[in-house]
């Protein structure tokens, strides 16, 4: 069996091998940290016992099927509903401030659901129970508040246009669907409460056609829905008794308002749209600090003026914000200034 340290990269194979998987998956490779490429190959290596990149060329050229499972291999599909579920607590409480509302003013609870998160952690989980249910930071930058009225989001809501009157918002990637089914829950709770509630639209795209099939049959398993809160796991799922355990199905109404394409972000957006508010998480870890500079020019293009961009605890532009704005550094959600007067 090969092991890990074993395995030595010939630097004369290494072009051919990236330029074969670049044609041959579709993958832009060039998008990537040389190093989580190369954890990727290793980790296909050691299953298809490759010792050397050589060998594990030839293996490619000579077993079709490889090309297919090195694409599953490199592609990173897992997600949680209400994943970090502070920062949905935070996308929830800027549609309330937008409109003139607060907490109190309507049921909904985005808490998860304690027992159901310690019955399904891993071992990693385990190691981090102890800060698990603290409460989030304050804002360390801007309040919401401050800015809310210098948002598309706001302005969209008491100032629509014809041709802007849906709140547009791009979840990218999505994997399984876990996370823009989330923002539709949200959404369509606040829906049912409040009178005149925006008409909104919600795209969400992913390279992986699998994870883009998944997530259209919106069936997940109980790890997929640890962070989900009694509250929306009754109003949303139906919950499926298996051999193996639960089986969590989202409902019609909820799959019926997401939108899913399969497409590779990196070479551009299939739609025309621009978004008033992006979610873009757990992606930008994966890039080349070059690329995450090209990258973040696609999502700034795609913001509408006082758009939000919303990358989550994990990530940061740092010096490639130009014209976007931190103003929740706990959440990592940036503005789109355009013409606007944030100081």
């Amino acid at each position: 069996m090969i092991r890990i340290d074993d395995i030595r990269f010939d630097s004369d194979y290494y072009e051919p091998l990236i330029h074969f998987l670049m044609n041959s998956t579709g993958l832009n490779l060039d998008y990537y940290r040389k190093k989580f490429i190369e954890k990727r190959i290793k980790s296909r290596m050691i299953r298809v016992n490759c010792g050397t990149l050589e060998s594990y060329y030839n293996y490619l050229l000579e077993n079709s099927s490889e090309t297919n499972k090195f694409f599953d291999c490199f592609n990173i599909n897992y997600s949680v509903f209400f994943r970090n579920w502070e920062v949905f607590r935070q996308f929830e409480k800027i549609f309330l401030s937008a409109l003139y509302l607060k907490n109190g003013d309507i049921i909904s609870d985005l808490t998860p659901n304690p027992e159901r998160q310690y019955r399904v952690r891993t071992k990693k989980d385990s190691m981090n129970s102890q800060n698990r249910y603290k409460n989030p930071k304050k804002f360390r930058k801007h309040s919401i508040n401050q800015i809310l009225y210098q948002t598309s989001l706001y302005r969209k809501i008491w100032n629509p246009s014809e041709s802007e009157r849906h709140i547009n918002i791009w979840s990218c990637p999505c994997a399984n669907g876990e996370e823009p089914y989330s923002i539709a829950m949200i959404l369509d709770n606040l829906k049912n409460q409040i009178p005149k509630f925006p008409q909104f639209r919600i795209i969400a795209s992913d390279i992986d056609r699998e994870a883009i099939n998944r997530a259209k049959k919106g069936i997940y398993n109980e790890d997929s829905t640890k962070s989900v809160s009694k509250f929306y796991e009754n109003k949303y799922f139906n919950k499926e008794n298996e051999n193996f355990g639960y089986t969590y199905s989202i409902n019609k109404q909820i799959k019926n308002q997401v939108e899913f394409i399969e497409e590779d972000v990196t070479r551009g957006h299939q739609t025309s749209l621009t978004y008033d508010i992006i979610f873009c998480r757990y992606l930008l870890i994966y890039f080349s600090r070059r690329t995450r500079k090209e990258f973040s020019n696609i999502l700034r293009n795609r913001l509408n003026p006082g758009g939000l961009l919303i990358l989550g605890k994990t990530e940061a532009l740092n010096n490639f914000q130009g014209d976007l704005k931190l103003i929740d550094s706990y959440n990592r959600i940036y503005i789109k200034e355009g013409d606007l007067n944030i100081n």
